[in-house]
């Protein structure tokens, strides 16, 4: 059955990391429009006629995929309205790849208006990162970074840069 609202496509993460990414996300993301437990957006609105063909195309892609590694940490601002944690990939280039054949397939099938994915979703993905806190105002955006970068200081190990979060990604979710 194909859905009837556009799909979001999520990178799905290891539970320990999906844990400490919602907790973080429930704490400090606006109660009222807190819907969503934490997520690594790879697209925001695909059309939702695209499904079968999508699941179709995911699953063939999921027999040669693995899981990798991932390292969540770095808290930055985006802009002065929110919070966002980092994910960097191991092997480098992996969620930026993932993405980009996915965006490729979904624009090959493009043959009216309807099938265009959005502006945000037909840009090259950039950082991937998870959104702890978004639309919020500067002073509580402050005080967010404050308490996420010291949850990150914490599990800060010797010789590291930075703390982080050791994590293995397990596939994707529409």
């Amino acid at each position: 059955m194909t859905p009837r609202h556009p799909l979001i496509l999520t990178l799905k993460l290891d539970k320990a990391s999906q844990s400490l990414l919602t907790d973080l996300r429930t704490k400090h993301f606006p109660k009222n429009r807190n819907y969503l437990a934490a997520h690594v957006t790879l697209f925001h609105a695909i059309p939702a006629h695209h499904y079968p063909e999508l699941d179709a195309h995911l699953q063939s892609r999921a027999d040669k995929t693995s899981g990798f590694e991932v390292f969540i940490g770095e808290p930055k601002k985006m802009s002065n309205k929110g919070v966002m944690v980092t994910v960097r990939d191991r092997p480098h280039g992996k969620i930026e790849k993932i993405h980009d054949d996915i965006q490729q397939f979904l624009q090959s099938r493009v043959k009216e208006e309807k099938d265009k994915l959005t502006d945000q979703d037909s840009r090259r993905m950039s950082k991937a990162h998870v959104t702890v806190m978004n639309k919020a105002q500067e002073d509580e955006v402050e005080e967010c970074l404050k308490q996420v970068e010291k949850t990150f200081e914490d599990m800060k190990q010797p010789g590291d840069r930075f703390g982080q979060q050791k994590g293995t990604t397990l596939g994707l979710e529409m």
